[in-house]
């Protein structure tokens, strides 16, 4: 039984396009706040902002891929292609986030100065972008809506910081130091969130089990049915972190029954988002 469900990966694509064009009208704002203010933070922000945007239109593309319904070429469908670009954009943003801890690690050491006033207003207007990309983005459900989110939350903690540090400067001027370590700790957060995130989505390529699915009780359920003895052959995988496949062989008394026995198997497996079910009985 195949149910045909891509709801969840349409209402990605469409929040990571909105996301995306928020993004790049941002870009033009971030690359000229940096140049004129000289911070590092801001700087930083540059390079990964336009990452940010990058990895936004490869993920907004793989999710209209996977939307696509299953060919002879792709059997199961195209759901994997949001998977995919999960595992790529988050590769990426680590990527990147490494190179802002390689460009504000000597800042430490060797602090410039800031235009402080600068910094607040290209905050205010950083934090309002990013916090409407996350709102957008807060009840996604697929990996590659997860991984662009965990970017955007990075972006608006970051930014809270910027605000927060251009206060500071303005009335310190001998804490040029904090700009390059806000940029450490944003750098850091992205990559362990990310990491995770990458974490996740290569079990999922893996074919892991899921993890919101209980092997012992589906087991037990499926047993407790009347007319089945036995189960055998059974495996589970997830196709895109959300949706999952299932083929298992169950023995039963009676063939005549196997009807009934389907529909139920059916019932049971609908609770854990299983939509392509494969059943042989002996």
């Amino acid at each position: 039984m195949r149910i045909d469900t891509h709801h969840h990966h349409k209402k990605a694509g469409e929040n990571l396009a909105f996301v995306f064009f928020m993004n790049l009208a941002f870009n033009i704002i971030v690359i000229a706040g940096g140049l004129a203010t000289n911070s590092m933070a801001i700087l930083a922000d540059c390079i990964h902002d336009m990452s940010d945007t990058i990895s936004i239109a490869l993920a907004w593309f793989l999710e209209r891929i996977s939307q696509r319904d299953s060919s002879d070429n792709y059997s199961y469908g195209y759901q994997r292609f949001s998977i995919l670009g999960a595992v790529i954009i988050s590769v990426f943003v680590i990527i990147m986030a490494f190179v802002i801890l390689s460009e504000a690690i000597p800042r430490l050491f060797a602090p410039e100065g800031v235009d402080a006033g600068g910094m607040l207003v290209v905050a205010i207007v950083g934090l309002i972008f990013k916090s409407i990309s996350v709102w957008r983005l807060h009840d996604g459900e697929t990996f590659n809506e997860k991984a662009i989110l965990f970017h955007q939350l990075g972006d608006v903690f970051e930014w809270v910081a910027i605000l927060i540090l251009s206060i500071v400067l303005m009335f310190w001027d001998g804490a040029p130091y904090l700009d390059p370590f806000v940029s450490i700790g944003i750098a850091l957060w992205l990559i362990f969130n990310l990491g995770r995130n990458l974490y996740k989505a290569v079990q999922v390529l893996l074919q892991k089990t899921p993890d919101n699915f209980d092997v012992d009780e589906f087991r037990s359920s499926i047993l407790s049915i009347d007319g089945i003895n036995e189960i055998d052959d059974f495996h589970i995988w997830s196709l895109d972190g959300i949706d999952s496949v299932m083929t298992l062989k169950v023995s039963i008394d009676d063939l005549k029954n196997q009807s009934k026995i389907k529909e139920e198997i059916y019932s049971i497996s609908n609770r854990y988002h299983v939509v392509d079910i494969t059943i042989e009985f002996d």
